[in-house]
């Protein structure tokens, strides 16, 4: 169960209207260094308007950006106790193709859970992003939990 929140455009427009893609591969030979693309659907000379040269900026910017400084509330609860938390983290910044819940989980969601003795106990658990760099923003109350 989680909540919705939308990821930022992965595409932007060029004045023409082509439409211009950033991506990031980390997928290369070991030792070089990761792999930014711009691509777009014509071969126009790429002009943009203000707002979308912002937009082109901002993507190129955090798929440039390797990890991001986030500070997270966990939330454990349990049948007969309750525990929050707040942690200050560093995590993978997350690519803008990446389901936001889906990056929550796999990076974030490590931090809940009260250890061995609570391992055998139902529990909901709850994470939520307080705050974020101001390219990540939009991820400031994503908020995952699950049960069991």
């Amino acid at each position: 169960m989680s909540t919705p929140h939308a990821s930022p455009a992965t595409t932007t427009a060029t004045r023409s209207g082509s439409r211009v893609v950033v991506t990031r591969t980390d997928d290369v030979i070991a030792g070089a260094e990761p792999i930014i693309a711009v691509m777009a659907d014509s071969a126009d000379i790429m002009a943009f308007t203000p707002a979308a040269a912002g937009d082109l900026s901002a993507m190129l910017a955090r798929a440039a950006t390797d990890t991001i400084a986030v500070q997270i509330k966990v939330t454990n609860s349990y049948p007969d106790a309750s525990f929050e938390h707040v942690y200050d983290i560093t995590a993978p910044a997350p690519r803008d193709d990446e389901y936001p819940d889906d990056w929550a989980y796999d990076h974030l969601y490590e931090y809940t859970g009260e250890g061995p003795e609570y391992a055998s106990t139902p529990a909901a658990y709850e994470v939520e992003i307080l705050s974020a760099p101001a390219l990540f923003e939009h991820f400031i109350g994503l908020k995952v939990d699950s049960y069991g």
